[in-house]
């Protein structure tokens, strides 16, 4: 059923539980893993300071990703790639992207961890995973993080 998968990494413990998960299944359906990074930058970088050392930076931080993630692909034995995008213009959606993306690889399922923020952290930092789901046109499988790892919020 699930041949193509594109899971979404940036670095976070999160979205590391995602990839291991879409790796596991990858692995025992004989599937092909696409990876995706996306230099994000938000809007209220750019307002008050010179964005480019802040582009500059998260495009680093992406090769960096890709390197570890393609060995964690060796490493199970799953074929698979590592695509990095920008979000342009500036501020733009990242879950949208994360959608087109899909849409491009023609992904089966999309995997993604889920910091499970609720209350005024939520409505502060908005959800990715959950405008992706909004926003899906095919299957999308929510990783949540590990309970020590979320942040207590006011309900």
């Amino acid at each position: 059923m699930f041949e193509r998968f594109l899971v979404a990494v940036d670095g976070s413990p999160t979205a590391d539980k995602a990839l291991t998960y879409a790796l596991e299944l990858a692995k025992v359906r004989k599937a092909y893993v696409r990876a995706l990074f996306i230099v994000d930058i938000p809007v209220a970088y750019v307002a008050d300071v010179d964005p480019f050392p802040f582009i500059d930076a998260m495009r680093l931080q992406g090769e960096s990703i890709r390197e570890r993630t393609a060995q964690r692909l060796k490493g199970a034995a799953v074929e698979g790639d590592v695509e990095i995008r920008e979000v342009m213009p500036i501020g733009g959606d990242v879950a949208h992207q994360i959608n087109v993306a899909a849409d491009e690889y023609q992904a089966d399922v999309i995997v993604l961890g889920t910091h499970g923020r609720r209350g005024f952290r939520r409505l502060a930092l908005g959800s990715v995973a959950e405008n992706c789901v909004r926003q899906a046109r095919r299957p999308v499988i929510l990783v949540p993080s590990d309970p020590a790892e979320a942040v207590g919020d006011v309900p």
